[in-house]
């Protein structure tokens, strides 16, 4: 066995001699397990130097995509010296730092996603080591099983920077239950399967994670109400680790009408039951209302909230961990406002203080936060919003009550998928009770707003620079949506702000998200101390908070209202939301929509957590009567609140023909006229044509108005009720396309298929018209009653001068289409066209657009078909042999065809007898053996070894042989004649003792040869000699050793003895008999 040791060491050597630099050892699972120079536990890659010289790393590459092998490189000196070690971690930072010893690449390694590799390539982006990425449990590794070797091996105790060792071999297969999860009307049974048949299942019921001290898996389990399986696998096998688990909830005979979520785990009770500290791990499963599997995952579970925790009903988050090996987000549109389909974290929120029955005395409605949070995305607010949906949660398989899925905003994956901006080119700072920073710092932000609060923002100069940096409207939106719910709970609670810093991002200046609104309409503890939280409560009561939180948003607020610009754009902000989003209509219509999604699950939620319904009722009425005051009275508080601002008053906007006109930021088309609204004085109130044919204005009121009719903007400080008529003159000019549906018609720029047409235009207009041909159509004329068309009307492009009204007709005329047929080789087949055949070419036919046709190639004895060409109406190598095509094109349409060539492939095998050969399926023993093959043909080869042989290569002449001929299952496509040997070595190997020492010991009693092969068909001979020649010891059983006595049963002494050995196969002059002689010591 020393002997293999050494053959393998030599080979090993020679294998890593050409990539010096390996891929040792990673771990895309490290959970807790080992820390980077931040303190982050990072997925890390060990590099190792198999060579005897040192290598500089600088110009080499590392990635994650196969797609992208140049993904992150090393852009400075990183000496790895022989048998030593580089750690990169994978943190997106895309950085080296400390001269070379903490080294960051700019991704990250996501185990579950199925698509990742690790790639190292050499400065010529050479790839020189890589590996496919599987899913392996928290915090182990997958590594060589020693540096530098080619055998890999899963790590339990992960060796970064050090030798590797211990390895196993893998996991056991995850069990397999036959009934999917759901919900189900009765009683059900699961079975649960492994792969290996060896393995043993155990399984739980209660939501604990199971193991081998589980209950074992015998029967079918039955289910007879809603419980959650948890099952998993463990194998005879030390060297293969218990499998990942497997869960799944069985629902029996529930019903409801919003999503689902059922969570597990064996401390995920302990946690929502108030013990605030843990982080366990668990089970994620999210349902539909129908109880569809939408996806699952494992993952971590935290607090969420703080004075809601003293509630029996508690809010957590969820993190999915990619480190566990399950998933690496949920994955699934979970809110309706967002495209957004993957999220690793998520907020589950029970109401928080808004919570019924638990909040203020059982005050709560279960809805201010959502209602608030979706307002302001309805209103498309300028601030970021925790998008939510309602749901259902099963804890451990027992109902949990009423929840909101709730977006985490507060998260790189929401900026990075909404603005490009990621976790390391955001700045977020955020405000409960004291102030921190949640990512980046705030030294910009201090910056901005030292300036803002230092500076006359009075100063055009000045209040340019702020806008730059600051988006004074998301401070805006922010101010007037809590004035106007009146929150009790912000800037010194409940606040956070933020901005992007990559340049290529969206959101480079500081703006608001919203947190926790659930101390709103008269709700709740007043945490802000806001002056009054009645619904009489003064829009401007927050200019005169001070600085609530230390961070300056007020003194931020009230230096800008000292901007002219600023203060008009929040006092028509004002109005605009007034006019549409915070209108009566719509904050009710609102609110009972949501309330209309929660209703039906209401009486689960009492029954569950106490209350009655009637009181639910009521509280949900309080907020109705809130609304419809607030919204009724809200703005006169405006004039209250400033002097300078009068009104309100009533705006009509009128659109007098065909065009559309933004009022402050609320657009009013020629399909909305009229808008009525109500606006303030005091400030400038802005219009601006947005488009139509402009002819002019007209203001209709009791008061003056000075401005100019007839430029496209106006701009007015109101001083009484108006209305506001832009006209936009118009000529009524008739399209129409004949026949229907041959053309479209692109009028000025505007593309119009739906005929006939009416389009108005000023008088004296200029009008472009360019026909669009339908397929199949191509333009006959155009025709008018009074227009002339330029430059004739013949043509695809023409223009007119409107004078009148007008019909013009475009009119069409069918197209004719050639297909010509042509063979190549010239003469090499035939053609049948329709079931006509064709042998004379090239071959021109003339159809009418839409015509369909049938097509066959026609082959000879010596000419077979190969493929088609054609320019539009075949994809260029199809090899169908008969096709119906539809002829919506000219084109000239090629068959291909190839001559018949056969050649001979001879089969060998080196040594004789030393391995099987199956050739596209069918096994061969004799050989040598011939076959022939057509050229082209695809032939598969697999080589089985024989006892004591092992497979080396394939050697061939002429034909290539892919993969590579170092493998035993290849292919070639046969090009040539030749003969393909299968090379093979023996293995079979012998090894007699030169001493042995029968003293009654136990160590080293018997002498007798060892064997490393079957020897069970070849006939035995064994014989010892002493040193006069007399036979003292024989036997013809291999298994059979001298103990050191003679025939007699006599100890032998001390001494130099000889031995016959004849090992010979009885039918076989085989290559395996062995005929020896030699000596042997007997010690004592």
């Amino acid at each position: 066995m020393k002997i293999l040791v050494l053959i393998f060491s030599f080979l090993f050597c020679n294998l890593t001699l050409e990539s010096q630099i390996v891929i040792n050892e990673y771990s895309a699972a490290n959970y807790d397990d080992y820390q980077d120079n931040y303190g982050d536990y990072e997925d890390w890659i060990e590099l190792y130097n198999t060579g005897i010289n040192p290598v500089d790393l600088n110009g080499y590459y590392l990635s994650d995509k196969d797609d992208n092998p140049t993904k992150w490189q090393f852009t400075s000196s990183v000496v790895v010296q022989p048998n030593d070690f580089v750690i990169v971690y994978c943190s997106k930072r895309n950085e080296i730092t400390n001269g070379g010893n903490d080294i960051h690449a700019n991704f990250k390694l996501t185990q579950t996603k199925g698509n990742e590799y690790i790639i190292l390539s050499d400065p010529n982006v050479v790839t020189i080591d890589s590996l496919f990425i599987n899913p392996i449990q928290t915090n182990h590794s997958f590594g060589r099983e020693t540096n530098g070797s080619n055998t890999w091996k899963i790590f339990t105790n992960p060796s970064p920077n050090n030798n590797n060792g211990g390895g196993v071999d893998g996991y056991e297969p995850t069990p397999v239950f036959d009934t999917p999860p759901g919900n189900y009307a009765n009683n059900v049974n699961v079975s649960i399967t492994c792969s290996n048949p060896n393995a043993t299942i155990y399984y739980t019921t209660n939501g604990d994670f199971p193991d081998n001290n589980s209950t074992q898996y015998t029967n079918p389990i039955n289910i007879n109400n809603t419980q959650v399986i948890k099952a998993i696998a463990y194998g005879p096998n030390p060297n293969i680790l218990p499998s990942f688990i497997e869960t799944n909830t069985y629902f029996i005979n529930e019903s409801h009408t919003v999503n689902v979520v059922s969570i597990s785990g064996g401390q995920v009770d302990n946690l929502l039951n108030g013990t605030q500290w843990l982080e366990p791990q668990g089970s994620f499963e999210l349902f539909d209302s129908n109880f569809n599997l939408l996806d699952e995952a494992e993952g971590e579970f935290n607090k969420h909230g703080n004075d809601s925790w003293a509630y029996d009903q508690r809010g957590f988050d969820y993190i999915v961990r990619d480190q566990f090996g399950y998933n690496h987000a949920i994955q699934d549109e979970i809110f309706r406002v967002t495209e957004r389909d993957k999220f690793q974290r998520l907020i589950l929120k029970a109401g928080a203080n808004d919570n019924y029955p638990f909040s203020y005395g059982g005050s709560g409605a279960h809805i201010r936060d959502a209602y608030c949070q979706s307002l302001s995305q309805v209103a498309d607010l300028r601030m970021d919003e925790r998008s939510f949906e309602s749901c259902v949660l099963y804890l451990n398989g027992q109902y949990w009550g009423l929840y909101e899925l709730r977006e985490k905003i507060d998260d790189p994956d929401f900026t990075d998928y909404n603005y490009d901006q990621d976790e390391f080119n955001i700045d977020w700072i955020k405000t409960w009770g004291g102030t921190w920073i949640e990512y980046g710092d705030d030294t910009d932000w201090i910056a901005i707003r030292d300036f803002i609060i230092n500076n006359d923002m009075s100063i055009a100069a000045n209040y340019s620079y702020a806008k730059s940096l600051y988006n004074v409207g998301s401070l805006i939106d922010y101010f007037i949506l809590n004035s106007y719910v009146i929150n009790a709970d912000w800037l010194n609670w409940n606040t956070q702000w933020w901005r992007g810093k990559d340049p290529n991002g969206d959101k480079k200046k500081w703006r608001y998200g919203l947190w926790d609104q659930d101390n709103i309409f008269d709700h709740g503890a007043n945490y802000t101390n806001v002056p009054t939280q009645n619904v009489n409560a003064d829009p401007c009561d927050p200019n005169s908070l001070g600085n609530p939180g230390g961070q300056g948003h007020v003194p931020i607020w009230n230096s800008l209202l000292d901007n002219e610009d600023f203060f008009s754009d929040y006092i028509n902000r004002w109005a605009d939301l007034a006019n549409s989003y915070f209108s009566c209509d719509f904050l009710i219509q609102h609110l009972d929509s949501l309330i209309d999604i929660i209703e039906p699950e209401m009486t689960g939620q009492i029954n569950r957590w106490g209350g009655n319904y009637n009181t639910w009722q009521n509280n949900v009425q309080d907020i109705r009567d809130f609304i419809l005051t607030r919204c009724q009275i809200v703005n006169d508080g405006i004039v209250d609140c400033f002097p300078d601002v009068t009104g309100p008053y009533n705006v009509t906007l009128i659109i007098d023909g065909i065009g559309e006109v933004q009022i402050s930021d609320l657009d009013v088309s020629n399909f909305t006229t009229p808008f009525d609204g109500i606006y303030f004085g005091g400030v400038n109130l802005p219009l601006e044509v947005s488009s139509g044919n402009f002819s002019y204005w007209e203001v209709v009121s009791s008061s003056n108005y000075n401005y100019d009719p007839f430029v496209d903007t106006l701009s007015l400080n109101l001083n009484s009720d108006v209305t506001i008529i832009a006209h936009f003159d118009a000529v009524d000019i008739v399209y129409i396309v004949e026949p229907a549906l041959s053309a479209d018609i692109d009028i000025n720029g505007n593309i119009i298929s739906n005929f006939p047409y009416t389009e108005s235009y000023p008088n004296n207009s200029n009008v472009a018209l360019t026909a669009l041909p339908n397929a199949g159509w191509v333009i006959n004329n155009w025709q008018s009653n009074v227009s002339v068309f330029n430059p004739n009307s013949n043509s695809l492009n023409v223009d007119f001068n409107v004078t009148d009204i007008d019909t013009i007709v475009l009119n069409m005329q069918p197209e004719i289409l050639n297909i010509t047929f042509v063979t190549n080789p010239n003469n090499s087949g035939g053609l049948s066209l329709n079931n006509n055949d064709i042998s004379l070419f090239p071959h021109s036919v003339n159809y009418n657009y839409g015509q369909n046709i049938n097509i066959a190639p026609i082959s000879n004895s010596t000419w077979e078909f190969e493929y088609w060409n054609a320019n539009n109406l075949i994809n260029n190598g199809n090899t169908d042999l008969e096709l119906n095509l539809n002829i919506t094109t000219s084109d000239t349409i090629t068959l291909n065809f190839k001559e018949i060539i056969y050649y001979n492939v001879t089969y060998n095998v080196n040594p004789n007898n030393s391995c099987e050969l199956e050739v596209n399926g069918q096994s061969f023993n004799n050989f040598p053996f011939t076959q022939e093959y057509r050229e082209g043909d695809l032939i598969y080869l697999y080589t089985i070894p024989k006892d004591g042989f092992e497979f080396e290569n394939w050697n061939s002449n002429n034909i290539q042989i892919l993969p590579n001929n170092t493998q035993n299952s290849v292919y070639f496509e046969c090009s040539d004649n030749d003969t393909i040997v299968a090379v093979y070595k023996s293995l079979f190997n012998f090894f007699i003792p030169n001493s042995f020492s029968p003293n009654e010991d136990g160590d080293n009693e018997i002498f007798k040869p060892i064997i490393s092969y079957d020897i069970s068909e070849y006939l035995y001979v064994f014989k010892i000699f002493d040193r006069w020649g007399n036979n003292i010891f024989e036997t013809n059983q291999y298994n059979v050793g001298w103990d050191g006595t003679d025939l007699n049963n006599k100890k032998l002494p001390t001494g130099v003895y000889s031995y016959v050995l004849q090992v010979i196969h009885p039918t076989e002059n085989s290559i395996h008999n062995i005929n020896t002689s030699g000596k042997v010591i007997l010690l004592k």
